[in-house]
């Protein structure tokens, strides 16, 4: 995708909301946008309510659909197979998917991670034997990070992966998977054990599970509203993983997988956004309609100003979201503001929502709108990537750093 960005404010214009990133993105990306808001209209918008309303995840068929547009493999290189794009327009892709369900957006993207990893950083072996299976979705990769006891605190990782021979045998639980009902080739983190020791390095190892074996076994973590995150615990029993599968090396992978936190926090972040806007407009349309003592609920002072409200601080939340992301997408240190990013997105696209249902009253809790899914799948971006209390103290870690005043009053 490497098509000039002269025309940015074209696409821009047709949805005012998403016109900070839409004008950061050359044409070619910009046609991505469009061909996945195509997609999503026809595919994801009333699938995923529907799977939403009967308890059950969104539809397959839409993963396997969404591989053949070559989204999955959206920011791999064009000589790979992909479509090369920039984060700027993976995460404005995630939003156009979160507009009409988080969790179905955030299921994707996830996929769409080790896509990349393995067409950036994977060896020519690796890259042989998976990257084709991973673009077209045949082969399922996802991040196996949290386990019992070690989510935020990835440090506390108990899985072990010891040496024997040409191989590593892997051994724990890993929780919480996103796509963990699904996945075949989960990227697992582990300790890298010496012989005789009980501690070492962390490394990352792409370990297939394509075949029933005794040395692995999954279990569907069962949650109320998120049945489209596909959650599940992973157990590995001295699960073989050849030598050329270790895809970050032991000390490595560690330092790798604090490097795309802050772009995870930022996906999050725009993805909640994204869900919100979808929410305040379903709710705007709704009480223009609805007549309520001669006018339309609209225009009762009271309701219109708490819609206001939402309003301005979804801009506010957006508007942090899309410096964060042009801080990452330039290379800068971003730490601070995607922490402070994800965390106002968060709680903002909670509240905004709640205040929505508040506003449109009993129906809200009804198929007939799609705000109490909204509710239910926002829910869980608070838990992902950083709790919030995690995303204070990283802030507060800082603030010394990012905002002193210097000699000369700056």
């Amino acid at each position: 995708m490497t098509a000039s960005s002269s025309t940015g404010a074209s696409l821009a214009g047709k949805l005012g909301f998403f016109a900070p990133l839409d004008a950061l993105l050359n044409d070619a990306e910009q046609r991505a946008i469009q061909q996945a808001r195509a997609f999503c209209h026809q595919h994801v918008a009333a699938a995923a309510h529907a799977a939403f309303t009967l308890g059950e995840p969104y539809p397959i068929t839409i993963l396997h659909d969404w591989a053949a547009q070559r989204f999955l493999a959206l920011q791999a290189p064009e000589s790979a197979g992909g479509l090369g794009a920039s984060f700027l327009c993976k995460i404005r892709l995630a939003q156009e998917v979160a507009r009409h369900s988080f969790a179905t957006a955030f299921s994707l993207n996830n996929l769409q991670g080790s896509v990349t990893r393995v067409a950036r950083g994977g060896s020519a072996r690796q890259q042989q034997a998976y990257l084709a299976g991973l673009a077209s979705g045949q082969l399922l990769g996802a991040p196996a990070l949290s386990e019992p006891q070690a989510g935020s605190d990835l440090s506390a990782l108990s899985m072990r992966a010891e040496r024997s021979g040409q191989r590593w045998l892997l051994s724990g639980t890993k929780r919480w998977v996103t796509n963990g009902q699904i996945v075949n080739l989960p990227l697992v983190m582990a300790k890298a054990v010496p012989p005789g020791q009980d501690e070492g390095p962390t490394a990352s190892f792409l370990v297939d599970l394509g075949a029933p074996a005794p040395t692995w076994s999954r279990r569907e973590i069962s949650t109320v509203g998120g049945a489209s995150f596909r959650l599940a615990e992973i157990e590995l029993r001295e699960h073989p993983v050849p030598d050329w599968a270790m895809l970050g090396a032991p000390g490595d992978a560690f330092k790798a997988s604090m490097a795309t936190i802050n772009a995870a926090r930022v996906h999050v972040a725009a993805m909640c956004t994204a869900t919100l806007y979808s929410a305040l407009a379903e709710t705007v349309a709704y009480c223009a309609d609805r007549t309520t003592f001669g006018q339309p609920l609209i225009g009762h002072q009271g309701l219109r100003w708490e819609l206001a409200e939402v309003a301005t601080r979804l801009e506010a939340a957006n508007a942090l979201m899309v410096q964060a992301a042009r801080h990452l997408n330039d290379g800068n240190d971003a730490v601070t503001v995607a922490a402070q990013a994800k965390k106002f997105a968060v709680d903002t696209a909670i509240w905004g929502v709640d205040q929505c249902l508040r506003c449109v009253g009993a129906i809200g809790t009804t198929p007939a709108l799609r705000l109490s899914m909204h509710q239910a799948e926002l829910r869980f971006a608070a838990y992902t990537d950083g709790t919030g209390q995690l995303l204070l103290d990283r802030v507060g870690k800082n603030l010394a750093k990012d905002y002193c005043v210097t000699t000369e009053g700056e």
